[in-house]
């Protein structure tokens, strides 16, 4: 249906969003910073979105192995858990420049290559602490909500050429939500739908910005959190 690079397509919500695209028929190119080893994709390669010029050379190669470009799903980025206090100037920045600087470069190069006839759409995964505050995330926050206003920039500039981009943002999902039965219970506590997100509930999510029923949306951070920031994220005092 579309020819789709991926990015991030070995971790956790990219490999089931790449299972997704290719479910719905497209021709998926899957980059990683570690070579993906996926069957049924067009073109697997290694890319790393801190430098740029590695960046085209990937999408290059990726883009000559589809035919051409018509969506790129952003699912690549760091975390870095600590305090204000624990945060040292190189980790802040290390996560600025891979979360925000990578999603940048990445909009950049993909845009370039979308030409052609028939809708384009760019779609960045981001993350409910874009929208709301908690503790010991600030790097990872500040980079998610550079993102989205990056995003809303981006859109004025990129839709007069057809091209949509938006980003989904998750709240707690998959299976390292249980890594830490006490973060978990905390995260339950906060979500009114009383749960923790499936994978597959958030690469749902990408492929409805990317299909024709989101065609019309642009600019627009859709969290998939169960309500999560309707409420205060915060630790429950004891």
């Amino acid at each position: 249906m579309f020819r789709t690079v991926i990015v991030g397509a070995s971790g956790e919500i990219g490999s089931v969003v790449v299972q997704k695209a290719l479910e719905r028929g497209d021709n998926v190119a899957a980059l990683d910073i570690r070579l993906p080893e996926i069957d049924s994709c067009a073109h697997c390669g290694t890319i790393d979105i801190g430098h740029m010029e590695n960046v085209q050379d990937a999408f290059k190669l990726a883009v000559t192995a589809l035919g051409g470009l018509d969506v790129l799903i952003n699912c690549a980025g760091i975390m870095f858990r600590g305090s204000m206090e624990d945060t040292r100037d190189e980790d802040f920045a290390a996560v600025i420049d891979i979360n925000l600087g990578g999603a940048f470069r990445l909009t950049q190069t993909s845009a370039a290559l979308m030409e052609g006839a028939g809708a384009k759409h760019i779609v960045h995964i981001s993350s409910i602490h874009a929208l709301i505050g908690t503790p010991n995330r600030m790097a990872y926050a500040a980079s998610k909500g550079g993102m989205a206003a990056m995003i809303r920039a981006a859109a004025t500039e990129i839709g007069p050429r057809g091209i949509t981009i938006n980003a989904v943002a998750p709240g707690p999902a998959g299976i390292g939500m249980g890594s830490n039965p006490a973060e978990r219970s905390t995260a339950l506590e906060k979500i009114p739908l009383q749960r923790i997100a499936m994978l597959g509930e958030v690469a749902d999510a990408v492929m409805f910005l990317t299909s024709p029923a989101g065609g019309f949306i642009t600019g627009h951070i859709l969290p998939v959190d169960g309500g999560a920031n309707s409420t205060y994220f915060m630790p429950a005092k004891t």
